[in-house]
């Protein structure tokens, strides 16, 4: 049997070309990556989507903000290694990332006293949690107190077909998830429910249009896949 089956045209992606057009989506659009509530994100624009805080009595609203770094794809068979909790098999890729997540903890007024003598209290120096980043500098309605961490996430998962403009796209979604360095367990299973669910919900905004597919001067209509070959996207389909 012919590689183009009953369609008109056969194609692959390579993994490192996948990567590219993710890496090259999220650069543009890094809003795509960073959610926070408007003590850390006053307005929604590039860089940042802003959402509400989380509602609690008494507390006026949590102020929050999760960021991930750039996911990197691997597509069967594994190049990438993998925390032994995780399996991809055909058909799948699998994502790691780094997710950020910080809250605004704003200080009780015995420690706001003490820090009108000395700014950064105990430490002598910047606050060992905040993040690095030009953006928070000088921004209106900056957090007070902001304290954050960072975790290390891989995930498996597979490749759905969705919409982008109205136009066909690949979508990724998620099957399983599993943080790194994280104690005791139901900590570890508490944070992957609470990051995975964050995860799922990011990826749904990653969207690669099916029009980067391209053969020559021709746009791709796939009416088979897209699907995961070893280390590439296969897709059957017709000029």
């Amino acid at each position: 049997m012919s590689l183009t089956d009953t369609s008109e045209v056969f194609v692959s992606v390579e993994e490192t070309a996948l990567n590219d057009l993710v890496t090259a989506l999220c650069t543009a659009r890094p809003r795509l990556l960073s959610y926070g509530s408007p003590a850390f994100v006053p307005v929604s624009d590039v860089g940042d989507t802003q959402m509400p805080p989380i509602l609690f009595p008494g507390t006026g609203g949590i102020q929050w903000h999760v960021r991930f770094s750039v996911p990197h794809l691997d597509l069967f068979d594994e190049d990438a290694p993998l925390p032994s909790q995780l399996t991809l098999g055909p058909g799948q890729f699998s994502v790691s990332t780094k997710v950020q997540i910080c809250v605004d903890c704003p200080k009780d007024r015995h420690n706001q006293k003490d820090d009108l003598h000395d700014p950064h209290g105990d430490h002598g120096g910047d606050h060992p949690n905040e993040p690095d980043d030009p953006r928070w500098d000088d921004k209106p309605g900056k957090a007070q107190n902001p304290v954050c961490t960072a975790i290390e996430l891989y995930a498996v998962g597979h490749l759905v077909g969705t919409t982008l403009d109205g136009q066909p796209a690949l979508g990724f979604a998620v099957d399983a998830v599993e943080l790194v360095d994280v104690s005791p367990d139901d900590l570890e299973s508490v944070l992957e429910c609470l990051i995975g669910q964050m995860l799922r919900a990011v990826l749904t905004t990653i969207r690669v249009p099916v029009s980067a597919l391209r053969v020559g001067a021709f746009t791709l209509t796939p009416t088979v896949g897209p699907l995961i070959d070893i280390d590439r996207v296969l897709a059957r389909g017709n000029l």
